[in-house]
């Protein structure tokens, strides 16, 4: 290295050890030198790889030393270290109540704290759009520290909006009639809610309650004709998670729905503690045809197994939650259906913690519960195409890891720096 690069780049790091601290890193043009890629597309580490980002995208991906390095691309050495996707959470709740829980500050502190620890995109799964499209727009321009937020228009079937929560995300409207979350009935004039679902900023419909199979296709057809996509509880009272799938719903929340596709109802004898594991084993069975009609349809499932350990540990009266939710998981798994990462606990705990789960409750591979929580959240997203995975044109969403992620799940705490959109941040200095 030339002298004068040399001290050129040594004043760069002075520098950038002194800002980076609880803030992003202004490089334009990087290069990470060094680590070992895990990703979707390298279910076997890649060893001793160098990745360059120019502004928010990654450049180029090489074999270190295999290609020179322009002088204007800035070096960051790491050696020993292991670079992943940035992480996505596909079903988080940030604006229920913006009045009380969910106030600005205590979001603002939630969302900084994702981000440090790797989580670089959220979906919200219906809250106050009001609030959710400030977050988003000061999230995507690095206004606050926080993972780039997408979220959802909610539609349900008029009585559902009598539900507390509907109430305190539209104070000041009226629940169920606001563009974000709206009561649909036969009459609705369905081009117009759809505009204006899209006026709101969301990036797709989620299908809550009380919604007939009929009512689900046309909301899909006319979601789809204008360009958003369609999330859903997996069941909707009327509606089966088959009946979902077959009109196009892209992913489907909570896997103890999936047993709604051939039960009416959780048997009340499955509600009584006590039972074994090998009861659960007999009892709970998904059906074989809809997880195949799912894996034809490319259905997403959005297990969100963290809510239901919750719930259990809560209240031990709904401890059976969770001996259904990760065995539906792990079935519709080995069934090879898509299955994404959410939490929907409240942010009591990050993605991190449903990655935890789907290894040890629900026997995921630590790579496939790595690849949940990456291109299947994108692919959820419809995002794919632009984050995921770590490839040459893709958005620079990354995290640099001190351990390994596929020798334990948990070594994704490990967290050395993140990078969002090409920017870099980590709370202590490099």
């Amino acid at each position: 290295m030339r002298p004068g690069l040399y001290l050129a780049l040594l004043f760069l790091f002075t520098t950038l050890a002194v800002t980076i601290g609880h803030a992003q890193a202004t490089l334009e043009n990087y290069a990470l030198t060094g680590v070992t890629v895990v990703d979707a597309n390298h279910a076997r580490p890649l060893p001793h790889q160098t990745v360059v980002v120019r502004g928010s995208t990654i450049a180029d991906i090489f074999p270190d030393g295999s290609k020179p390095i322009p002088d204007s691309v800035s070096l960051l050495r790491a050696e020993n270290k292991y670079l992943i996707p940035g992480l996505i959470d596909t079903h988080v709740h940030m604006a229920t109540d913006p009045s009380d829980v969910d106030n600005r500050a205590a979001t603002l502190r939630v969302l900084e704290r994702m981000l440090y620890s790797g989580i670089t995109t959220v979906r919200d799964m219906a809250g106050d759009a009001r609030i959710l499209a400030g977050l988003s727009r000061d999230a995507w321009t690095g206004d606050i520290l926080s993972p780039n937020i997408h979220y959802s228009a909610l539609m349900a079937g008029p009585e559902f909006f009598k539900d507390p929560r509907t109430v305190t995300s539209t104070r000041g409207g009226v629940s169920g009639e606001m563009p974000y979350m709206r009561g649909v009935s036969p009459n609705t004039d369905m081009v117009l809610a759809i505009a204006e679902a899209r006026g709101a900023g969301a990036s797709g419909i989620k299908l809550y309650a009380d919604l007939s199979p009929q009512m689900v296709n046309k909301i899909v057809a006319e979601a789809k004709r204008q360009g958003l996509l369609v999330w859903g509880h997996a069941w909707l009272q009327q509606s089966k998670p088959s009946d979902l799938i077959k009109a196009g719903v892209g992913s489907l929340s909570h896997a103890p729905l999936l047993l709604y596709e051939t039960r009416d109802s959780i048997p009340a004898s499955w509600k009584h503690g006590g039972h074994p594991a090998r009861f659960w084993d007999d009892s709970v069975r998904a059906d074989k045809a809809m997880l195949e009609s799912m894996k034809q349809h490319h259905t997403v499932l959005d297990a969100t197994l963290s809510a239901y350990k919750q719930w259990g540990v809560q209240d031990s009266a709904r401890k059976y939650y969770y001996e259904i939710a990760k065995r539906l998981a792990a079935q519709a798994y080995k069934a090879g259906v898509t299955v994404c990462a959410g939490t929907d606990n409240d942010q009591e705990a990050f993605v991190q913690s449903e990655l935890h789960l789907l290894v040890n409750d629900a026997g995921f591979t630590t790579f496939d519960a790595l690849v949940a929580a990456t291109r299947n959240g994108a692919m959820a997203l419809g995002m794919e195409g632009a984050t995921g995975t770590i490839e040459v044109g893709k958005m620079a969403d990354l995290v640099v890891l001190d351990k390994n992620p596929l020798e334990d799940i948990d070594n994704l705490q490990s967290v050395y720096l993140v990078v969002k959109g090409g920017k870099i941040y980590r709370k202590t200095p490099l």
